[in-house]
């Protein structure tokens, strides 16, 4: 990451950065001051101060020209202003997928990357849990089970074809304490929710999270008014929808917080259990050719997309590995090894924590990345849309992980980052 466009960024606000994109626009041709006054809706003594610096500026500002953003060109009696090539890379810097991310941690380091993720998956949550109440009222759930009623005949009443689903989301309602069940009956009771989102806490919110649970809400109506159970968000044939999930801000963050955590940096050994298709380009680079990233999946069409990526950057020390994790046995000792998101799909976490521990030699690094459910009230709610996928299980609490840890027989250490992210040492 380019540190002078770090300091440059104390000297361009909105107007500058509106200016410097009408440039981007315009080039390699040059614009007049007028030109460029009446496409930014900014006087012309306003672009002049932003452009060269007058008595009107901040002894403290910079001019776009002082920073090197903006050439002059003199013409006959004129001056002209073009987007100089420094310009060109500040503004791809801006547009980076990364630099929010990077631009937070270098503020506020890894503490405020974990308020990020964990704010985030709390309203992940919340989002579920008003999709399921939304669910329940579309069809006539909480209307079907106002008195006490035989199951079967619940599920008979509620006008979907798919009873299985149907049965899945009425054992979420009474787990989440919307419903009662009794000798085989169902029933309501009062829906006492709150929702409480913090101001303070909202600028912490990545809000692509939305779009991503809209989404999963169709798939549910879709699934419930379908004849027989289907997999709309099964890993291979609706890889698109992974991939858009795994390239989404919230993943970026707590693969940035990965990073961090886990030390990994170049000539470093990376074992990624269920790399999914966008870490082994994002990690794979960062330990570059002197290190090792070894990605390890069993979706046949994410690790193709995840190997077209690779083999665009020629990332030769990259390798991707088709298989269960359930089956790997690592070779060799790693640096670090990622686990993120994985564990919810996997029957034995016991099994997978120790091979994941095996492959670390002395002071490696296994880095876990989940919403322990212990830590989300209501996660059942997300589960619920999840099981969307039919390898889906459940989250995990972090006491199963430490039980596993402890099983191993190693000696280790443990740091918590939050509510989401173990970071275990081996000693």
């Amino acid at each position: 990451m380019n540190t002078n466009f770090l300091n440059t960024l104390r000297y361009v606000g909105k107007n500058k950065l509106r200016l410097l994109r009408y440039l981007a626009r315009t080039y390699p041709s040059p614009a007049y001051l007028s030109e460029i006054a009446k496409a930014t809706n900014l006087s012309i003594q306003e672009v002049k101060d932003m452009l060269l610096g007058t008595a009107s500026i901040h002894q403290d500002d910079k001019s776009l020209v002082d920073l090197g953003l903006v050439d002059i060109v003199e013409g006959e009696g004129f001056k002209y202003y073009r987007l100089s090539e420094e310009g060109k890379s500040f503004l791809d810097f801006l547009e980076s997928q990364n630099v929010k991310e990077k631009l937070l941690f270098q503020k506020n380091g890894v503490k405020t990357l974990v308020r990020v993720l964990d704010t985030t998956l709390s309203f992940a949550v919340n989002l579920a849990l008003l999709n399921l109440l939304k669910l329940g009222l579309e069809y006539g759930v909480f209307h079907a089970i106002n008195e006490k009623k035989h199951y079967a005949d619940a599920l008979v009443d509620i006008p979907v074809r798919n009873k299985v689903l149907l049965k899945t989301m009425l054992e979420t309602y009474t787990t989440l304490g919307f419903a009662e069940t009794a000798f085989n009956r169902i029933w309501g009771r009062s829906i006492n929710y709150k929702l409480e989102l913090d101001i303070g806490s909202i600028s912490y919110l990545t809000l692509d999270v939305i779009p991503i649970f809209d989404r999963m809400l169709e798939f549910v109506e879709v699934s419930l008014n379908s004849n027989s159970p289907i997999s709309l968000m099964d890993f291979d044939k609706n890889a698109e929808f992974w991939d858009m999930r795994l390239n989404s801000h919230l993943t970026r963050i707590y693969r940035t917080i990965i990073k961090e955590v886990g030390g990994i940096t170049r000539g470093k050994r990376v074992l990624d259990l269920g790399c999914g298709s966008v870490s082994p380009e994002e990690i794979g680079k960062i330990v570059g050719y002197e290190g090792v990233y070894t990605g390890v999946d069993f979706s046949h069409n994410l690790l193709n997309i995840a190997k077209r990526r690779v083999k665009r950057n020629g990332l030769d020390w990259v390798t991707l590995k088709e298989i269960d994790v359930q089956k790997v046995k690592p070779k060799g000792e790693y640096d670090v090894v990622i686990v993120s998101f994985l564990l919810e799909y996997i029957p034995n976490i016991q099994h997978v924590i120790s091979s994941a521990v095996n492959a670390l030699g002395e002071g490696g690094k296994l880095i876990i990345v989940e919403p322990f459910r212990e830590n989300y009230p209501g996660i059942e709610a997300w589960e619920f849309f999840e099981k969307l996928t039919k390898e889906f299980i459940k989250f995990p609490s972090k006491n199963e992980i430490i039980y596993s840890l402890e099983s191993t027989g190693r000696t280790f250490r443990v740091e918590e980052f939050g509510k989401s992210v173990l970071a275990i040492e081996v000693l």
